[in-house]
């Protein structure tokens, strides 16, 4: 385990949290060829460098008490999953996954505790849980799965995807390596848990092309959300649990639009001739961040759940893209 002092920048996000009354954005930015991960408060739109480094660094996820950033870290030829914590002056750089090769699918306990996530080095990948100081390594199954999905909202199960047969499809793992359990073996992946229910949202390719599905943890009551002819993706749940954000390609571009899970009214939210995607909620549910290609590079925009008062939050040559919120 290799511990860092973090810079200055990292203890910045801690006190934007406090002093804006909210929590700020992080997101990366691709700049001068080196990815950096950035936060920025939403009410002043100044962007703070987090991780200042000679290492690409990317795919920022913040814990869900907002305490700990973990990350990614490195090049084409292998990377490590980080975490930064925020606590005042005990604030450290933590290299917390212990496997050469190429990490990704880091995924956040909802204590905030430990993550899950997916490493391949050269042959196939396997899957892992850790603790956000990078104790307690364990391998979380045995199946060769392609995607690690979210934490339960009580921390009970882990989910993962399996993509080729014969063991395609969604499967349930308790995370200290008991209970495996397959929910679906058709063409199945990104399951995304409710925040406060034994539900879970995917994508599925069953009936031809890419559709919104949800189901119950124990795989009864799978029903489809979405219909059309094109692809749906990125979706995430809205903090009560009521609604998903999603991009579609149904009007020609992405756009992004958000559905009642249990009503089933759809509403448009973006309209516009550029790629709009990477939805994130925040988490009192009033706003959506997402990534515009309004200049041919991704900016960061926030608008409210409705899609009224889009607010351009970046406006730079980079590429600002990956919210997390």
């Amino acid at each position: 385990m290799r511990l860092l002092i973090i810079p200055l920048a990292a203890l910045i996000l801690a006190a934007l949290a406090c002093s804006s009354g909210g929590q700020p954005i992080v997101f990366t930015a691709n700049i001068d060829g080196n990815k950096e991960i950035f936060s920025i408060d939403p009410q002043d739109a100044q962007p703070v460098n987090l991780t200042k480094s000679g290492e690409s660094e990317y795919s920022p996820a913040l814990s869900p008490d907002g305490k700990r950033l973990a990350f990614l870290s490195g090049g084409e030829d292998g990377n490590t999953v980080q975490v930064i914590s925020l606590d005042g002056e005990k604030s450290s750089r933590t290299a917390v996954s212990a496997h050469a090769g190429e990490h990704r699918d880091h995924s956040w306990a909802p204590s905030g505790e430990r993550l899950a996530y997916l490493v391949q080095n050269g042959g196939e990948p396997s899957t892992h849980v850790v603790g956000y100081d990078g104790s307690a390594m364990m391998e979380l199954t045995t199946v060769v799965a392609d995607e690690v999905g979210g934490w339960s909202y009580d921390g009970s199960s882990i989910a993962f995807v399996v993509k080729d047969d014969p063991g395609r499809g969604i499967y349930l793992r308790n995370p200290d390596g008991v209970n495996e359990v397959r929910l679906t073996d058709t063409p199945d992946y990104n399951p995304t848990w409710s925040p406060n229910e034994h539900k879970i949202a995917f994508i599925s390719e069953r009936d031809g092309n890419p559709e919104i599905y949800v189901m119950n943890s124990d795989a009864t009551e799978q029903q489809r959300l979405t219909e059309s002819e094109s692809a749906e993706y990125h979706i995430a749940w809205s903090p009560n649990g009521k609604k998903l954000a999603y991009v579609t390609e149904q009007d020609g571009n992405p756009e992004i639009y958000v559905l009642d899970v249990r009503g089933g009214d759809i509403i448009r939210l973006t309209t516009n001739n550029v790629r709009d995607d990477q939805p994130v909620w925040s988490r009192d549910g009033k706003r959506i961040a997402f990534v515009s290609y309004l200049d041919g590079d991704g900016e960061i925009i926030v608008m409210d759940e409705d899609g009224k008062n889009q607010t351009r939050l970046t406006n730079n040559a980079y590429d600002d893209y990956a919210p997390n919120w």
